[in-house]
């Protein structure tokens, strides 16, 4: 829970207001601490969103960044296997970013363009 001066609110997650909807709870608690100190701001939910770095990292991408780097044949051979045995793209991201660790460090889709 946090107070935004700015915009005069007071900011939970979905979970701390879920929390805070039991009546007696911790987070209620809080949450009425919290109203006395800033009476006059309005109490906003954020939107939990998960940022997905790699939004577009598709498996044409995984293919030409595989074919460009060491190891080639036997990373492509990996690669095709994996796709053959029906997993799903997020196991086989998984796979591609356990193989080619500078992809663990990015935190931006920028990030990860300039990697390849």
């Amino acid at each position: 829970m946090n107070a935004n001066f700015e915009k005069r609110t007071i900011e939970m997650t979905k979970s701390e207001a879920k929390a805070a909807s039991r009546v007696g709870s911790e987070e209620y608690k809080e949450l009425l601490e919290v109203r006395k100190e800033f009476p006059g701001y309005r109490i906003v939910v954020k939107e939990n969103k998960s940022k997905n770095v790699f939004k577009g990292m598709d498996y044409d991408f995984m293919i030409n960044y595989i074919d460009k780097h060491e190891n080639a044949e036997e990373n492509l051979a990996a690669f095709n296997k994996l796709k053959e045995k029906d997993l799903t793209y997020g196991e086989i991201k998984q796979w591609f970013i356990k193989t080619f660790p500078v992809f663990e460090k990015c935190e931006t889709r920028a990030d990860w363009i300039l990697a390849a």
